[in-house]
């Protein structure tokens, strides 16, 4: 096939097309942009007009209990809902049919934006003009090389990454120690974040309106959890996320945001399940990462005579471990339940487990939220083993760096990428991510390839190289529809975490010097199936004692979590176990090598593997004693 031809799957442009960087759009996209709002404009009118003449037989009767205002304001959330929806699915599916020009068009404003700043004018920002011009004066960036920068930002500094001063920070793991600060700006937010948060939810709601005809349960981390040195706000995406939808979706919370600040996990959950299993209107529940839902469904079983009691007694137990605010906040919203409590006791006393599930106490549930690419895969079987064979709608590819994809349809996990917030650039797997030549547009993609991505949004990060791995699954007009394979090499990532190889590397040398221990050969393995990593050892010398492997191992994961804010999370939060030790035999990393050659790998090309999740790299290994924290 010649350069010039044009692929059928999502018509690439050809690879010698312009990539000049133009001051505004094209003549044909602005006036097919025109004749599209007018669409837009009619076709909401007739959408207002509907929703009114659907609620309209309810109004007699607000008047006769005078509530004609609370009518009429759910009247303009339900239509504002709707309304904002369709207009940003149908900008969406415009610009999705002009990918190339929006790329290049949203790059120009980019690097327009940011000229003047400390960064722009150390690669030239002024004088870039085309996307070659951009790649040879902007190296790909990992969080490290922008670090310098974050941090004059962080002290109060303007101008330096980003124009003005960024409004937020999301914070998540780094490769070192100190917590990685995702720059937000107000743009960003406003159209990043909720434009996508809003456009989500419409999608869900044209996949399901059912999804939304009782109460939501959503389970976040805070959206604040500190300030940094400027008195800026930092803390979890999916926190700012929530907060940012429609105000007729947020009032249909069950759980108040403040129940996301206690710190204590254990009465968090308590709460959040208290409140959840006496909601039996319960139609749709929400949270990142499928573990965290079986984990909820684990603590409903545990706590559940405790929780009927309360449901029955409608308030919260004294026993809780939360303060008075809080244990007031969730007073508020019960009552006096004993029929719900008989019900849902005589549901595990029927179930062939005796076991109290959340197909007893939501049964009008209708739709879970959660992601289902990469490792979630694992924890959706044991999800559904609680909650039955219900629909999931994937949150798309998210982290707190990018919202990089709105999945379009339910119990699928690819999505469309967001063209309208984010410049990308892909390497085909297996290529060169060294020269430029390998980089490729949205537009340039193929089926059933798998990219590693790259990516430049408004809040300073520029050619950023997050270390995923994406497979495009198809096309919607010319805009690539992506699923989230993997991370790329020196992390691995079981729920949340995101370890890190020098991370890794760091705690077993601080434990073994902490407990005067010599460590010859060490692997460590991300165990999917249990949730938990697994640390296999070789130790030098045959006086080492019980006691100190045992302190090694607690040391581990005292210093594991002080280095990964994310793992002190995941297992303060119990989504996490703890490590287990395993004691290797002698010339352990012979015996790898060894085996590693008989299976083809040169042996110029072995290397120690210290973080996998490959489990069958442990295979040669010859375990004596294993341990496990008590």
């Amino acid at each position: 096939m010649e350069k010039e031809s044009v692929l059928a799957a999502g018509g690439r442009i050809p690879e010698t097309a312009e990539t000049q960087l133009p001051k505004g759009f094209s003549a044909s996209y602005v006036v097919g942009r025109i004749f599209n709002r007018i669409g837009i404009v009619v076709k909401s009118t007739i959408i207002a007009l509907v929703i009114f003449f659907m609620e309209v037989g309810r109004l007699p009767g607000a008047f006769k209990k005078g509530q004609a205002s609370g009518f009429f304001k759910r009247y303009m959330q339900a239509t504002g809902f709707v309304l904002g929806g369709e207009s940003l699915m149908a900008r969406m599916m415009y610009n999705s049919k002009h990918p190339r020009e929006v790329q290049l068009q949203l790059l120009r404003r980019v690097i327009s934006e940011n000229a003047a700043t400390k960064y722009g004018k150390t690669h030239g920002f002024d004088k870039i003009t085309s996307v070659e011009k951009y790649r040879n004066s902007v190296p790909v960036n990992g969080y490290n090389d922008l670090e310098p920068y974050i941090d004059e930002h962080l002290k109060g500094g303007a101008d330096v990454l980003v124009r003005g001063k960024p409004c937020y920070y999301a914070t998540t793991s780094g490769s070192t120690g100190r917590p990685k600060f995702i720059p937000v700006t107000r743009t960003m937010e406003k159209e990043a974040h909720e434009g996508s948060a809003r456009l989500w939810s419409y999608t869900l709601y044209k996949n399901e309106p059912r999804a939304y005809s009782g109460n939501i349960i959503v389970i976040v981390s805070p959206a604040v959890e500190g300030y940094t040195e400027a008195k800026v706000p930092y803390g979890s995406i999916s926190g700012q996320y929530i907060k940012n939808l429609n105000e007729n979706i947020r009032s249909k919370y069950t759980i108040p945001y403040e129940l996301y600040e206690v710190k204590d996990y254990e009465a968090r959950y308590y709460c959040m399940l208290l409140l959840g299993i006496a909601d039996e209107d319960t139609s749709m529940l929400s949270s990142t990462n499928p573990s965290t839902l079986s984990l909820l469904a684990e603590k409903g079983e545990q706590f559940k005579d405790a929780i009927l009691a309360d449901i029955r007694a409608g308030s919260l137990s004294a026993s809780c471990n939360v303060n008075d605010d809080i244990r007031a906040l969730v007073n508020a919203k019960l009552k006096p339940n004993p029929d719900r409590a008989d019900y849902l006791k005589s549901c595990y006393e029927n179930d062939p487990e005796g076991m109290l599930r959340p197909i007893h106490y939501w049964k009008k549930l209708v739709v879970i939220a959660c992601w289902t690419g990469g490792n979630s895969k694992v924890f959706l079987n044991r999800m559904k083993k609680w909650y039955g064979d219900v629909q999931i709608k994937d949150l798309g590819y998210l982290a707190s760096e990018i919202r990089g994809s709105v999945p379009l349809n339910i119990n699928s996990s690819e999505g469309m990428l967001t063209i309208d917030e984010n410049f990308f650039e892909f390497v085909k797997e297996g290529t060169n991510p060294h020269h430029n030549d390998n980089y490729l547009m949205v537009d340039q993609l193929e089926v059933g390839e798998r990219y590693r991505l790259y990516f430049t949004n408004r809040g300073g990060l520029y050619r950023y190289d997050i270390n995923d791995i994406v497979e495009v699954k198809g096309f919607v007009n010319g805009v690539p529809t992506i699923d989230f394979v993997q991370k790329g090499k020196g992390v691995t990532n079981i729920t949340g975490e995101k370890i890190y190889e020098q991370q890794m590397l760091g705690v077993v040398e601080k434990a073994s010097r902490n407990q005067n221990l010599h460590v010859l050969y060490f692997q460590a393995q991300a165990r999917i199936e249990e949730s938990r990593y697994d640390l296999f050892c070789e130790f030098e010398g045959d006086n080492v004692t019980e006691d100190q492997l045992q302190s090694f191992l607690g040391d581990v994961e005292i210093f594991m979590k002080e280095t990964n804010l994310e793992y002190r999370t995941k297992r303060d939060s119990l989504r996490l176990a703890p490590f287990q030790l395993h004691v290797l035999g002698e010339n352990s990393f012979e015996k790898f090598r060894k085996w590693r050659v008989a299976n083809g790998v040169r042996e110029a090309q072995i290397k120690n593997v210290p973080l996998s999740d490959d489990i069958s790299l442990t295979e040669p290994l010859e375990i004596k004693k294993t341990y496990a924290l008590a």
